[in-house]
């Protein structure tokens, strides 16, 4: 499935600005690892999401067994230095890029691929929303705007 328009327009931004401040796409794969494993199980949907995210920032199509060994071996970076630490870290990232509404957008999206939100999925991307100084109120206009993108 495409993503909506909301979501493909955050992703380009992100993108975009990921170059200009000279980062790789990797902590958007790691972004989207820790949200997708959130409840324990990377479902084909969340893959499929992801593949559709990160394909233009690599430009290059991907198929869905070379984005499931991004994400183990994102999911193995995440579980040596610890979920909380990564969290952080891809906060900072955020807000260095300037991109932290379109970083959080994505998360919701990877979220919203399969069967809506989980609580697990919906703790880690507060978590990144905290840490990155996203006000708790503009986390859920935006999950709301997420969740009616998918509809």
């Amino acid at each position: 499935m495409k993503p909506p328009a909301l979501v493909h327009q955050a992703a380009g931004l992100l993108r975009a600005r990921f170059d200009l401040n000279e980062y790789n796409p990797t902590p958007i794969v790691d972004l989207g690892a820790l949200v997708a494993n959130a409840d324990g199980n990377v479902d084909a949907e969340e893959i499929d999401a992801l593949r559709q995210l990160i394909e233009p920032m690599l430009g290059a199509e991907l198929n869905a067994e070379l984005v499931r060994y991004l994400i183990e071996a994102s999911l193995k970076v995440i579980a040596a230095a610890g979920v909380e630490p990564r969290v952080r870290l891809l906060a900072e990232i955020l807000m260095d890029c300037d991109a932290v509404e379109e970083g959080v957008i994505v998360a919701l999206a990877v979220a919203h691929a399969s069967e809506g939100i989980s609580d697990a999925e919906r703790a880690v991307i507060a978590s990144l929303a905290r840490a990155a100084e996203l006000p708790a109120r503009r986390l859920d206009q935006l999950n709301e705007q997420v969740r009616a993108a998918f509809t």
